[in-house]
């Protein structure tokens, strides 16, 4: 008769550790789905200002542009080239490749030392900052981090 619990122990444990697996590969799923909008909240005029102002930065309160987007499935080298100065202030636009997002552009007034108009660029997916940059209007402008 002992035998018999113990193979019934043995199947129990088996199946409180598949279930535990399960459990630990769904919550990887979720989490990996959340970590994509962990970026700083930019859903409003109010909040992509406030994310601008906590860098330095003074926009316009209105854009001067907005509009949807849809980045493609495989970045072409110059947009590779752009990643790499989103990857350096902590973005990866390439996390949404395929996706559609907003881009939203401000003027900037407080760009230090510049005459020509300085606007920013700012990504959002989902409510979030993905990315953006600072650049001049400029025909040898420049194009810079948002930090």
């Amino acid at each position: 008769m002992a035998g018999k619990y113990k193979g019934a122990r043995k199947g129990v444990r088996r199946l409180l550790a598949a279930v535990v697996a399960i459990a630990i590969i769904l919550a990887a799923g979720i989490l990996g789905r959340h970590s994509e909008q962990k970026g700083p909240r930019g859903g409003t005029d109010e909040q992509r200002l406030a994310f601008l102002a906590s860098l330095g930065w003074e926009a316009e309160g209105t854009p001067e542009t907005q509009r949807t987007i849809r980045l493609p499935e495989e970045f072409p080298e110059v947009l590779k080239n752009y990643n790499e100065l989103q990857k350096q202030q902590g973005f990866d636009l390439e996390k949404y490749a395929g996706k559609e997002v907003t881009m939203v552009v401000y003027p900037l007034r407080n760009y230090p030392d510049v005459t020509d108009e300085v606007l920013c660029s700012l990504y959002i997916y989902r409510g979030r900052i993905i990315g953006g940059d600072i650049h001049s209007t400029a025909f040898d402008g420049f194009m810079r981090s948002l930090r």
